[in-house]
């Protein structure tokens, strides 16, 4: 299937689902933002849904770190 399996641990501590940069490329929700996802995110990391979202909300606002 192409679903994505959340993970246990995220980058902060927050709780909820949090998923691998490997998995969040391949998922279907942010097909249109491969490059971004891989530009952003961190090898061997996990980041909630909402971390992703936020990230590439920044991103497209210009205030990237």
């Amino acid at each position: 299937t192409g679903g994505i399996k959340p993970m246990a641990k995220t980058n902060t501590g927050a709780v909820g689902a949090a998923y691998s940069k490997e998995q969040l490329s391949r998922s279907q929700k942010y097909a249109n933002s491969k490059d971004l996802i891989s530009a952003l995110l961190n090898d061997g990391e996990t980041y909630t849904l909402e971390q992703v979202d936020k990230l590439i909300a920044d991103y497209k606002k210009g205030k990237v770190r």
